[in-house]
């Protein structure tokens, strides 16, 4: 055999190989966004079953939260301040780069709210009744039920695609094509 056919043989199949490894690491890819995109979708709930309650808590609604308590009162705002924080961190265009300073961001920002609602839930309910309403609390778990089951098909997907990453002859070369590890939520 020829020394250019065996140089021509072998610079074909690494051009084929390195288009299979760029499709294969794009696919997953997309598919970390699109289960990202569920993830984002089923947060953004959060606040809207806030929103709406204290918009039909009535007029006053911004400063009680249909709470009497003082003690209450202080656990609406605080829900209410970190639900801000938590949207900022969704819309943050870094965010959908799956890189791990914005997802670290997201979660932080996501733990804080869950921290809100916990000290919430822990004020004793007063004459007026609970500070939760319990059809706002049913919805609150349903919504929790859906995020935890998208996070876990998110950072499986991502563990995956970190790990294809990581693979021998792949991470010779991922550097050069612009790839880079995600992190998880």
């Amino acid at each position: 055999m020829d020394a250019s056919l065996l140089l021509w043989m072998l610079l074909a199949v690494s051009v084929f190989w390195g288009v299979g490894l760029y499709n294969r690491l794009m696919r997953m890819r997309a598919r970390g966004l699109g289960a990202l995109g569920s993830v984002e979708k089923h947060m953004r709930v959060y606040a809207a079953l806030v929103r709406e309650h204290v918009t039909l808590c009535g007029p006053g609604a911004a400063n009680s939260h249909g709470v009497s308590s003082k003690n209450g009162r202080d656990e609406w705002d605080g829900l209410l301040s970190s639900l801000h924080v938590f949207e900022q961190a969704l819309n943050d265009d870094g965010v959908a780069k799956l890189t791990n300073e914005p997802l670290a961001r997201l979660v932080a920002a996501f733990d804080g709210v869950q921290l809100a609602w916990r000290q919430l839930r822990a004020v004793p309910p007063d004459l007026a009744g609970p500070v939760i309403p319990d059809e706002l609390n049913a919805q609150w778990e349903a919504v929790a039920l859906r995020v935890e089951t998208a996070r876990g098909g998110f950072n499986q997907i991502l563990t995956q695609y970190n790990a294809a990453l990581d693979q021998f002859p792949a991470r010779l070369v991922v550097g050069w094509m612009g790839f880079k590890p995600g992190g998880t939520l």
